[in-house]
């Protein structure tokens, strides 16, 4: 639920002083704070120069207002500023020394509130929140909104409940003197893309519910233009597309660059703590506009401000005009036609072939000019050559004279005679951990905490239960008949596998957030499962037999050989412990970086273990494949590579892993010596290969959703399909008989698809 106020919550109670109302003009107000500020022409030096080339986009100049806006604008005096990426570390205590400094000057200017576009810290621990929280002058907290960037998010060992202690709710609006602010947080837990979702897109529609205020957002990645940073940003665009959105501040990029689209102006912004600086914005005496200045704060000398842009608040903003009346794509296997007609004729149209591909980054894309013709129509064809059948989306911009755009993004699909998706069920929240099979079907489980369990048929399902509980990131495991749940409501669940009743539900004290592992101990079921830095093994009626310090976050799967049981670490570690007592046996460092930051994410602390066929312990980080002595750790060999997050498989032609970037290879389990590599996905996060009953194939599909069949013994590798244009972190299953089988696959849209024709 989005707050109304967006008021953070302060652990230690610190007042601020009320804002000053009635301010003097800009230029007479920053003359009287002592300050000292030069360079305040607004000369528009601090522009980013975008041009029109391919199809980037150029803040236009300030529209005019029409009188009808003019006699809706507030002209109360508003003023606030934008800060970001402020990465507090406990072992770096100068970012923290220089931010107080640097809001000293925000402060003294008093403004009526601050801004702040997340990655606050470094990766999102209770100390780092609290050193920030103390950099922070007296009298300015109150005045502070804060949204989490991927930094809060990425290696977040809470599920956000230190962030929220801080902060309050990650999503949050509140009005001031006519103009409303919300703050987004498109951010998923361990995932570096963003994603609105269902419930996201949701906390806008209700932010935005009523009266008709000019609106700034602030978030932390910059959306549209080139920023492929937020998987859906296409339909979060619609959902305002109406409405009165006029200004919208970003960081994450760490440089300045200002993009006008949609009726909207995208101010993004250099990173705080490295370039000490903020965005001053100001509203126009007649209301119609903000006017934005980067006020840098160098380390001796006064402040200087240079003009960025202005952002227009009237009832038409920049480029909305554009917004085609009527846009179509249609497919052939070879090329896809794309078509527009416009009400207000632009200077140029393109359109591109989504790039699904780009993982959380930008790209200029290979945008193509399409030819103006009869009636405000504008044609043209995109190659189809090189895509795979399935969905596909195609990018639409139409550019206007002054520099601003409208973008659309349209859904095609390319026809197959193969692979193809012949069934879909919707879920609630984003299917993250694996699916897992059971004796009457599979299970699926989602970020929105539903947990359902279905039967399937080759061309159809059938729904078998449904229950509700905190929110699953992680794939849940199987003990007999029993669905045990991990989830970040602190508690792992033991679900009946036939009815979806609760045998069991135990209270960890911290989100499980963590695979379970079912194994055997002198003949017991164990399960093991970690949670707030602690491993936990339980015995099958879910008592806790023992705990062990783990050091930090572990968000992957521990591997058990029935005497150690072998797991990663938030503190860049791998560790041993006694399956019996949970006492430590050994300690591996796998990684040579240095400061807590860089050792947890450069450790294996999302790596699925595995036990190799000689008893050997695989473990990867972002860098290294290690194979490690069971007994003592020793390293009996290495090979370099990102193989952390796609889980091996150990198969008849040795062990397939999959690195980040895409590539399957298969390594020796001896040796670690490749037998042979293969590219096969643009990225690869998360989401396992499934392998034929026979042993002898593999599917895998990447994180954008290209399915692909894997020849494991000579190593070649086929693309199927383009599933879906959502991401996915899920491992699928293959269920069915050989002609009737059926991969089915889950989405962080929600959805599961089942795909046949392999």
């Amino acid at each position: 639920m989005l707050t109304n106020s967006a008021r953070p919550l302060d652990p230690s109670a610190s007042t601020s002083a009320e804002p000053v109302s009635g301010s003097p003009s800009r230029r007479r107000f920053l003359g009287l704070t002592g300050l000292g500020l030069t360079g305040l022409g607004l000369t528009g030096a601090g522009l980013t120069g975008l041009g029109l080339t391919g199809g980037a986009l150029t803040p236009p100049a300030a529209a005019m207002p029409t009188p009808e806006d003019v006699d809706r604008f507030d002209t109360t005096p508003l003023r606030f500023a934008v800060v970001t990426d402020t990465h507090a570390d406990v072992v770096l205590p100068d970012r923290a020394k220089e931010l107080t400094r640097l809001l000293g000057v925000v402060q003294g200017m008093r403004p009526d509130f601050v801004l702040h576009c997340g990655d606050i810290t470094d990766y999102g621990a209770d100390d780092e929140f609290a050193l920030y929280r103390s950099a922070v002058p007296a009298g300015l907290w109150d005045r502070m909104h804060h949204v989490p960037g991927n930094h809060e998010s990425r290696w977040n060992p809470d599920a956000f409940e230190a962030y929220r202690r801080y902060f309050g709710p990650e999503w949050s609006s509140f009005e001031l003197h006519g103009l409303r602010v919300v703050g987004l947080a498109p951010m998923q837990l361990f995932q570096e893309p963003g994603l609105f979702g269902a419930e996201g897109l949701d906390q806008v529609s209700q932010a935005l519910r009523g009266g008709g205020s000019p609106t700034a957002m602030f978030l932390h990645y910059p959306l549209g233009a080139d920023n492929y940073f937020v998987n859906d940003t296409e339909d979060f665009l619609d959902r305002i597309a109406g409405r009165r959105v006029r200004a919208v501040f970003a960081g994450h990029v760490h440089r300045q660059q200002v993009t006008a689209f949609n009726g909207l102006t995208q101010v993004a912004m250099r990173n705080t703590y490295a370039l000490p600086s903020f965005y001053w914005v100001e509203r126009s005496v007649d209301g119609s506009r903000l006017d934005v200045s980067e006020i840098a704060v160098p380390a001796t000398g006064s402040p200087t401000s240079t003009a960025v842009t202005t952002i227009p608040l009237g009832r038409t903003g920049p480029g909305a005009a554009l917004a085609p009346r009527h846009s179509a794509v249609h497919a052939t296997r070879e090329t896809i036609a794309v078509s527009a007609a416009f009400t207000t004729a632009p200077a140029r149209v393109l359109a591109q072939v989504y790039p699904q591909g780009v993982f959380s980054g930008t790209s200029a894309g290979t945008w193509a000019p399409l030819a103006k013709g009869p009636h405000g129509t504008w044609q043209g064809e995109l190659s189809a050559a090189g895509l795979p059948a399935g969905e596909h989306r195609v990018q639409l911009r139409a550019i206007g004279n002054d520099g601003a755009a409208f973008d659309r993004t349209l859904r095609t699909e390319l026809v197959t005679n193969g692979a193809a998706v012949t069934w879909t069920a919707a879920l609630r929240g984003a299917i993250q951990g694996a699916l897992l099979r059971t004796p009457d079907g599979f299970v699926a489980a989602t970020t929105a905490g539903q947990v359902q369990a279905f039967a399937v048929r080759t061309r159809s399902f059938s729904r078998r239960w449904q229950r509700t509980v905190g929110a699953v990131h992680r794939a849940p495991a199987l003990m007999d008949r029993t669905v045990l749940v991990p989830s970040a409501d602190h508690r792992l669940y033991a679900l009946d596998a036939s009815k979806g009743s609760t045998r069991w539900a135990t209270d960890l004290h911290a989100p499980v957030v963590s695979s379970p592992l079912v194994t055997t101990v002198d003949g017991e079921r164990r399960i093991l499962v970690s949670a707030g830095g602690r491993l936990y093994c339980l015995d099958a009626d879910g008592r806790v037999l023992w705990s062990a310090d783990q050091h930090g976050l572990f968000a992957g799967r521990v591997a058990c050989d029935g005497d150690r049981v072998f797991a990663g670490g938030g503190d860049g570690n791998a560790r041993a412990f006694d399956a019996r007592t949970g006492a430590e046996v050994w300690t591996v460092s796998t990684t040579t970086r240095t400061t807590p930051y860089q050792r947890m994410i450069y450790g294996a602390w999302n790596n699925e273990l595995q036990i190799l066929p000689d008893g050997s312990v695989l473990v990867s980080t972002v860098s290294t494949a290690l194979a490690l002595d069971p007994a003592s750790g020793a390293v009996r060999w290495q090979r370099p590579g990102s193989y952390i997050y796609t889980p091996a498989v150990v198969t008849a032609y040795g062990i397939l892993l999959f690195d980040e970037r895409g590539n399957a290879v298969m390594a020796d389990p001896a040796t670690g010596g490749t037998r042979w590599s293969v590219p096969v996905a643009p990225r690869s996060f998360e989401a396992g290969p499934v392998l034929s009953a026979d042993g002898a194939t593999a599917w895998h599909v990447g994180t954008a959703g290209l399915l692909s069949r894997l020849d494991l013994a000579s190593g070649s590798a086929q693309p199927l399909l383009q599933v879906s244009k959502a991401n996915t972190f899920s491992t699928p299953l293959l269920v069915g008989a050989r002609s009737r089988r059926t991969l089915v696959i889950g989405f962080q849209d929600g959805v599961l698809r089942g795909v046949t024709g392999l």
